[in-house]
C-alpha cells in the first residue's frame, strides 16, 4: 500500500471521529497550515443562521446566501442545527458580497501563504450530490477586474481552488484549475487524478482543507488532519499571487435527483508573511 493510500485511509477513517470535534472550536494550529508557515489565526467561526444575509449586499456579515452568478436563495433554504447551519440541496453560502465585495471575514491574499479548512457533513452519500467546499478570487466579477494590464481586451485570468466536490468518485475530489479567455470561450488547465478512490462517509464531519504556498505556487489537500494530495504549476498559475481569496460552500447536485442536505459546521483560516514576488527574468 502506497503512503499516499494509506494517508487516505487513515483521513477516511478519522472522518468517523470528527463528530466530537469542532474545529471552530479548536484554537490549535493545524498540520496543514504550519506546512507552510501561515500560522496566524486569521479567522475561525462556528456558523449560525443569523450570521447569513439573504439579500447578498449587506455589509460586514459573515455568510452570504449567494454568489456573483446569480441572485441569493432565500431563508427557506436554511435551518439551524446545534452543531451549524443546514443547507438544503441548492443552497449556497459565500463569504463575500453577491456583489463581489469582502463581507465581514477577511480574504486570503495570494501573496501570502495561507490555509483553510471547513468542516460539513451531508444527509447521505447518493453519487448524484455535488456538496463543494471551493475559493474563488474575488477579482473574477462582473467588473472583470482579473483582466491584467497588458492582456487583450475583456481576456481575464483566474485561479480557481477545488477543497473538495462530492459525487466524482467513492472518496474526495480535489482540484486546481487555472482559468483565462474571454467569455464564452474560456479555457482551464487542472491537475490530473483528483478523486481518491478509498470511500469517504459523507453523512460524518468531514474536515476539508488546503494550504497555499506563493513561493512555489504548491498547493496540498488535507482530509482529516492528513494530506491526501499536491499540485503545482501550472495548475497553480502565477496569477494566483496577485489575487485574493475567499470561501463557498454550496449544496449542488450533479442531476437533480437526489434531495439531500449539507451541513456547515465550522470554518478557520490562518496566513502567513507576504512573499516577495519573483523577479521578472531577463532576455537571455
Amino acid at each position: 500500500m502506497t503512503l499516499m493510500l494509506v494517508a487516505l485511509c487513515l483521513a477516511a477513517r478519522a472522518g468517523a471521529q470528527a463528530s466530537d470535534h469542532l474545529i471552530c472550536k479548536d484554537a490549535a494550529t493545524p498540520a496543514g497550515a504550519t506546512q507552510v508557515g501561515a500560522l496566524q489565526p486569521l479567522f475561525r467561526d462556528c456558523p449560525r443562521l443569523n450570521d447569513i444575509d439573504f439579500t447578498g449586499r449587506a455589509d460586514g456579515r459573515k455568510y452570504y446566501s449567494g454568489v456573483y452568478t446569480g441572485p441569493p436563495k432565500d431563508r427557506s433554504f436554511y435551518e439551524q442545527a446545534d452543531d451549524g447551519v443546514v443547507m438544503q440541496r441548492g443552497g449556497v453560502l459565500a463569504t463575500v458580497k453577491t456583489t463581489s465585495y469582502p463581507g465581514h471575514f477577511p480574504l486570503l491574499s495570494g501573496a501570502r501563504p495561507f490555509y483553510i479548512e471547513a468542516q460539513v457533513s451531508t444527509s447521505s452519500n447518493h453519487r448524484d450530490n455535488f456538496p463543494a467546499v471551493w475559493l474563488m478570487p474575488i477579482e473574477h466579477n462582473a467588473r472583470m477586474e482579473d483582466v491584467y494590464e497588458g492582456d487583450p481586451k475583456s481576456f481575464e485570468r483566474w485561479f480557481e481552488l477545488d477543497i473538495d466536490e462530492g459525487g466524482f468518485g467513492p472518496g474526495g475530489h480535489h482540484t486546481a484549475i487555472s482559468w483565462s479567455g474571454i467569455w464564452p470561450n474560456y479555457k482551464k488547465i487542472q491537475n490530473p487524478n483528483p478523486t481518491s478512490k478509498v470511500p469517504l462517509d459523507r453523512t460524518q464531519p468531514n474536515v476539508f482543507g488546503v494550504s497555499y504556498s506563493p513561493e512555489t505556487l504548491t498547493v496540498r489537500w488535507w482530509l482529516n488532519g492528513q494530506q491526501v494530495l499536491e499540485a503545482t504549476q501550472p495548475f497553480v498559475p502565477e496569477i494566483a499571487r496577485r489575487q485574493n481569496f475567499y470561501l463557498i460552500v454550496s449544496a449542488q447536485s450533479h442531476r437533480n435527483i437526489s434531495h439531500y442536505q449539507m451541513k456547515l459546521l465550522g470554518v478557520r483560516a490562518f496566513v502567513g508573511d507576504a512573499v516577495p514576488a519573483p523577479k521578472a527574468k531577463g532576455p537571455p
